[in-house]
């Protein structure tokens, strides 16, 4: 049986103030040609399609798009879950308009026990939809004695695969889609905890016991973790700097009669790419003007004084410029610098002011400057 595997496609995100949705839709062109290509048996998405809750519209038209050319293109079964940046409800509407033999949605707990089962040469495929449920949500889809022993994510997780488990039939190969952090997986820095009380967000990788292949969403770096069946596919795209050297891709899966598995990367490329250029001011200014202006730039500066408005020039250049950092920026002492041991002497608007100099490397606009004065005097006289 052949399976593609995807995650973390966070549609509608907004990278630095830049709307990332154009981007995301033909990426998930890219995905339609290599299930085109490939001709899967099994398009498993494992969560985080969208990228909040309450997603906007046209952020649901772009995946409504995608479903609609995808049955148009391919005969393949499909299974999605819910991730934990999106609405568990929403997820499940979908699945009711599609057909109950050759899809699998669950984006809340209810159901998510039962099975899909598909069938090749060598027998029965077993699929279990996990998905993402917070500790609280959980213990309402519980018998009270398993609710009470539901601390913490592991436990949840234990508890949706071992009811899961008790629905595969006799002799089927199975493969489970959740949305959890497992330990030893690498972290990137545009994932959002799964712990919301400062627990242990971890799950050990041994809850998957017996299971033929895992296919993850949650993290962002496609990786294996402990063994070649246990795999993350990543994010489709990139979300932060950190993951400027990390290719993206989808996962296809080879699994034949008796649970042995191969895996292909197979790569996708973002419009526009992500990079982090460093240098003085002037050597970035003055070099060759790159093919790929429309990159996401990230700027590390090595000047020691500020150049005044740096980032406006270089934006210039490089219109899709959102970060600029000064690595060896020597802090300036004189009469408007913020220095914390005048801190308190100083009146709160020309903190702030000499906080947005500080940052940006360029005064605050005179009108600016003047609301601040303003509000922070109704504040004075408000507490007086």
């Amino acid at each position: 049986m052949r399976i593609l595997h995807t995650a973390d496609w966070h549609l509608g995100r907004v990278f630095q103030q830049v709307n990332l949705l154009e981007d995301q839709a033909a990426i998930l062109g890219q995905i339609l040609d290599h299930i085109e290509v490939t001709t899967p048996d099994l398009v498993i998405i494992a969560g985080d399609i969208f990228d909040r809750a309450n997603p906007r519209r046209e952020a649901i038209e772009v995946f409504s798009d995608f479903l609609q050319r995808f049955r148009a293109k391919s005969t393949a079964a499909l299974v999605v879950i819910a991730g934990n940046h999106d609405s568990g409800e929403l997820i499940s509407y979908g699945g009711v308009l599609n057909h109950s033999d050759r899809t699998l949605i669950h984006g809340v707990p209810a159901g998510s026990s039962r099975p899909l089962i598909l069938a090749d040469d060598h027998g029965k495929v077993a699929i279990s939809a996990l998905p993402y449920m917070e500790i609280f949500t959980a213990r309402r889809y519980f018998s009270a004695e398993q609710a009470a022993k539901l601390r913490s994510p592991q436990d949840v997780l234990k508890a949706q695969i071992e009811a899961a488990r008790a629905k595969i039939p006799a002799q089927a190969r199975w493969i489970i889609t959740a949305h959890t952090f497992v330990q030893g997986g690498r972290a990137s820095q545009s994932e959002r905890s799964l712990d919301l009380i400062g627990g242990i967000e971890t799950v050990s990788s041994t809850v998957f016991h017996g299971a033929d292949y895992v296919a993850l969403g949650h993290l962002h770096r496609a990786q294996a973790i402990g063994s070649q069946h246990i795999r993350y596919a990543g994010s489709i795209m990139r979300y932060g700097f950190d993951e400027v050297d990390i290719e993206k891709s989808i996962t296809l899966v080879e699994l034949d009669g008796k649970g042995a598995i191969k895996i292909e990367e197979l790569p996708l490329t973002a419009p526009r790419g992500m990079r982090v250029i460093e240098g003085t001011f002037d050597q970035v200014l003055n070099q060759p003007a790159p093919e790929n202006r429309n990159d996401f730039i990230k700027f590390s500066l090595f000047d020691r004084n500020a150049v005044p408005d740096a980032m406006n020039r270089l934006r210039q250049i490089y219109p899709n410029a959102v970060q600029l950092e000064w690595v060896n920026q020597q802090p300036q002492q004189g009469p408007n610098s913020a220095d914390p041991r005048r801190a308190k002497h100083r009146r709160p608007h020309e903190l702030i002011a000499d906080f947005f100099a500080d940052v940006v490397s360029e005064p605050l606009q005179p009108e600016i400057q003047k609301r601040l004065e303003k509000y922070a005097a109704t504040l004075t006289r408000a507490r007086s």
